[in-house]
């Protein structure tokens, strides 16, 4: 395997651009506020210089890609900055940001990170046309770590780039890979995003992943044998906030000529196959599908399918980059 060099740095650096704009949109629809990524810098770490380079504290996320092959990633944010993203993902402005990081904090800012890797992920769909999914994202508030597979790699790849949530700055953002990442992205391996819309070979679905990699499966619970979650504190202060609740049949993206062509009569295709759920959204973000009944004289919806928080991302981060 060839090594990063200063010219595979260039190439990446060229693609910053592309990259950032596709995480810069999924993160703005996520967390409902206009997120940009600017000043990206790309520079080779050596694995050495790691320790010394980020000490201390500060969240991470470990996120697993998949193409012909998968990757490791980092995803890390400053504790200051990991604690005003949360605060904005959770509604807030961002001025008042929890003092510590806890465990429920962290679950927020695992699916923060989790829309953070599909974004990447799409942009090198968009740049390559080969497809790229996000297997998983581990979350942590620790001292950085770096996987045990990159223990035998000499450099490193650092991305990194300037996070403005409404145009105020919220710090740096992160992204680490290792050498074969690093030259993935360059071009240099199977099924890279080198902009030439090649066709991958056949990919190792996720569960071969987690044999090859000799990791574990975990077993499913039925929703109904789940263990009963504890409602957050406080939530009864807020039980009786009314929400508005819509059903969305599809959508239909038009050009200003055909719209304005429309007329009483016209028939608009949506991107819906007949009999397939339909979306059923909270102020605007999807929690669930069902089918469409009619109760008496009404229409109603039947919930067949709940989203969890970490699809609800996934589903959202698609729709901004579709």
């Amino acid at each position: 395997m060839a090594s990063l060099n200063l010219e595979h740095i260039n190439t990446i650096t060229a693609k910053q651009e592309s990259l950032w704009g596709t995480v810069s949109v999924s993160l703005s629809e996520a967390v409902n506020r206009q997120a940009t990524l600017s000043s990206p810098l790309v520079t080779l770490l050596p694995l050495s210089e790691l320790e010394n380079t980020f000490t201390g504290k500060r969240v991470y996320g470990i996120a697993t890609l998949q193409t012909t092959t998968a990757y490791t990633l980092i995803i890390a944010l400053e504790t200051t900055s990991a604690a005003t993203l949360a605060d904005i993902a959770v509604g807030g402005d961002g001025s008042s940001p929890p003092a510590e990081i806890d465990e429920g904090m962290l679950q927020v800012l695992q699916q923060v990170l989790f829309v953070i890797a599909n974004g990447l992920a799409q942009a090198s769909v968009n740049i390559s046309g080969v497809e790229c999914n996000v297997l998983q994202v581990e979350a942590h508030y620790d001292t950085l770590q770096p996987p045990i597979e990159w223990l035998t790699q000499d450099n490193l790849v650092r991305m990194d780039a300037v996070l403005h949530v409404d145009g105020s700055p919220i710090g740096a953002l992160t992204v680490i890979g290792d050498e074969r990442f690093g030259l993935w992205l360059a071009g240099e391996e199977s099924g890279a995003p080198s902009g030439e819309g090649e066709t991958g070979s056949a990919q190792s679905s996720p569960f071969q992943l987690l044999e090859e990699t000799g990791a574990s499966a975990q077993p499913f619970v039925p929703l109904a044998q789940a263990a009963p979650q504890p409602l957050p504190t406080g939530i009864d202060l807020i039980l009786d906030v009314p929400l508005e609740l819509t059903v969305e049949l599809g959508r239909k993206r038009m050009f200003i000529k055909d719209v304005l062509e429309l007329t009483i009569g016209s028939i608009v295709e949506l991107d819906r196959v007949a009999g397939e759920p339909v979306d059923v959204l909270v102020n605007g973000r999807i929690i669930a599908r069902g089918e469409v009944v009619v109760i008496e004289d009404n229409f109603g919806i039947r919930i067949t399918e709940i989203i969890n928080p970490q699809e609800q991302l996934v589903e959202i981060s698609r729709r901004a980059v579709a």
